[in-house]
């Protein structure tokens, strides 16, 4: 029985033994589970996604409280992303085993709001605060001048360092890129990086400096929406990528948020604009044109809210966001709609906005896809977005100046057919002058010609009186007064239009049967030249009609003047016309026309059979 109690004791005290002993093992042989980075030529540039813990907090941490947190936490890298509420804790150690001793750290968001970075190193235990900055903070506050967080890592003194940095973007998207660099090559990539966005942003330059010389010169609303969209996004991809806080407001870059909002407003509202005037949706598409207009009219109440309602927006930042990037999406869904149906008016300028909004809709969907934390947008010279928006107003910039192009040749086909339909009226003048001066001739030789022969072998004969002869000569003179009032109006040169219509009323009612009235209100007494004479020709043109075919037994002429036009009217009792015959009576009324519209007025023929035939010619004051 002792014995039997004594080998129990033994065994419990070597199990107790065993427990202890494989408890002590398992202390001693865990690993800490903060990452190591060895700093050589291997991790030189690269990203630190699968060697840095993070974690999060709802209350500032001690860097002890944070190191202590990290060490269990089992995320890496960029685990946190999208919209948070939390601040965000990252560490690791770093081991320096190359020939540099400084390497800088560069975190590639530069919209955090606050950054901290404390180390430690190996010969001490006490955490060092060596950089406190973020957009909230002036820039010079940063110890690298650099449009993102670089912070130098000295290891001049140590081999290890643990480093532990905070980040506060709470109330929106987060993501925290790092890449470690040695001093050479982080110079050299930084210089390239500088001259690449000198180039981006050189591009934009020259595009808004055509554009907006084009606005100029032509004053088409599409060249001022689009040159107002083109300038948003040049400043709102200078924004984000960090170089305005740099460069336009380095005290603060508490307005870059702002700006951000202001210009993702300004960017969507601008960007409708642009596509109703550049797809003519007014007269092409009409209910498209209202539903974009309807989305025009969401975009400012949703501003409206946020600058009326700040905080309760961004306490439901989530669904105002969701909002905001459902507007953005039907934005780019009604445009594209709108450029397939353009395809059939002009192919090219449709084709080349789908391109571009092809490009500008993938990227916006992986932008929204990295609010929400499904896809990283930082840790790249330049993040999808940005691509997007440069190869978007690129391709638009080519699909505009093709629309101008196709413009440019329209209007110099219209122009071509203008000069064209000028050198057919100037010619058909020429004709009608040339047919003119042929009937003349004709009266000269039939009328005048033979009445002179006929005179002169009465005189050699002595067949008449006197007074027959006299008389005969009197008729011969009215004969050639009638010629020459046909070839030149009666005082062109010295008497004003009412007289010289008057004058041309009287010398036809001398040998007329007709009974002529001629009456002329308000007539501007400073017309010009042409349209005395024209006017004068068309009187002209009007009486001899009357004379030769309206049988008629009265007529009367006015000459009206009005505010912003001269208006002349020749009505007779006669016989009429058919109206739709015009062209077949004889060169006199073709020719009433075209001298009417050399002066830049019309005229209009009414009859009725059997009760007259009225003219009236409308000639606009300027």
């Amino acid at each position: 029985m002792l014995i039997f109690h004594r080998m129990r004791l033994v065994i419990t005290v070597l199990y107790i033994l065993m427990i202890s002993a494989f408890a002590a093992g398992v202390v001693t042989a865990q690993p800490s589970s903060i990452s190591s980075i060895i700093l050589n030529e291997e991790i030189d540039g690269r990203l630190m996604v699968d060697f840095i813990r993070v974690d999060t907090s709802t209350a500032v941490l001690t860097p002890d409280e944070a190191w202590l947190r990290l060490s269990g936490s089992p995320h890496k890298g960029e685990h946190f992303r999208g919209l948070s509420q939390d601040y965000h804790w990252l560490g690791f150690t770093a081991v320096h085993e190359s020939d540099s001793d400084i390497w800088f750290l560069e975190v590639m968001n530069p919209h955090l709001n606050v950054v901290k970075m404390w180390i430690r190193a190996d010969e001490s235990h006490e955490w060092e605060l060596v950089e406190h900055t973020g957009r909230s903070a002036p820039f010079h506050s940063r110890r690298i001048s650099h449009y993102n967080y670089a912070m130098p890592l000295n290891f001049s003194f140590t081999n290890t360092t643990d480093i532990v940095m905070m980040f506060d973007k709470r109330g929106s998207s987060i993501s925290y890129p790092i890449r470690i660099w040695s001093a050479e090559l982080f110079n050299t990539v930084q210089q390239r990086n500088y001259i690449v966005y000198g180039v981006y942003f050189g591009v934009f330059a020259i595009i808004l400096l055509v554009i907006g010389a084009a606005f100029l010169f032509s004053l088409r609303m599409v060249f001022l929406w689009y040159f107002v969209y083109a300038a948003s996004v040049a400043i709102f991809v200078f924004n984000d990528i960090g170089l305005a806080h740099q460069y336009l407001y380095p005290a603060s870059d508490s307005i870059g948020s702002l700006m951000r909002v202001g210009l993702t407003y300004v960017m969507v509202l601008s960007f409708n604009l642009f596509t109703m005037t550049y797809f003519r949706m007014k007269q092409l598409f009409p209910l498209m044109h209202k539903l974009v207009g309807a989305v025009c009219i969401g975009v400012i109440l949703h501003a409206a809210a946020y600058l009326l309602t700040t905080n309760l927006f961004r306490e439901n930042i989530t669904l105002m966001l969701l909002i905001l990037y459902v507007i953005i999406i039907m934005s780019i869904v009604f445009a594209l709609i709108t450029a397939f149906r353009y395809v059939q008016h002009d192919c090219y300028t449709a084709y080349l906005f789908i391109s571009a909004f092809a490009f500008i809709f993938i990227a916006s969907f992986i932008f929204i896809l990295g609010e929400f934390g499904l896809f990283g947008q930082f840790g790249y010279l330049l993040t999808p977005l940005q691509v997007g928006y440069a190869v978007e107003i690129i391709l638009l910039s080519c699909g505009l100046a093709w629309q101008v192009r196709e413009v440019e040749r329209s209007k110099m086909k219209l122009n071509e057919r203008i000069i064209g339909l000028k050198n057919e009226s100037l010619r058909a003048y020429i004709e009608g002058s040339e047919k003119e001066r042929s009937r003349v001739a004709m009266d000269l030789h039939d009328t005048i010609g033979n009445r002179l022969a006929h005179l002169k072998r009465n005189m050699e004969k002595n067949r008449f009186e006197l007074s027959q002869n006299i008389h005969e000569i009197g008729s011969v003179i009215t004969d050639v007064r009638r010629l020459s009032h046909r070839l030149t109006p009666p005082g062109a040169e010295i008497f004003d239009l009412p007289e010289q219509i008057q004058q041309l009323v009287d010398s036809t009612q001398e040998s007329s049967t007709i009974d002529y009235k001629f009456q002329a209100l308000e007539v501007p007494p400073d017309l010009s030249d042409e349209i005395r004479i024209q006017l004068s020709r068309i009187a002209q043109e009007g009486v001899e009609n009357i004379e030769k075919h309206s049988q008629a037994s009265s007529a009367e002429i006015q000459l009206i003047g009005h505010p912003d036009e001269l208006a002349l009217t020749i009505e007779d009792d006669g016989i009429g016309m058919d109206i739709t015959q015009t062209s077949t009576n004889g060169i006199g009324i073709e020719n009433m026309r075209r001298r009417a519209a050399f002066i830049g007025g019309d005229v209009t023929f009414t009859s009725v059979p059997e009760n007259g035939l009225q003219i009236m010619v409308s000639i606009p004051l300027k």
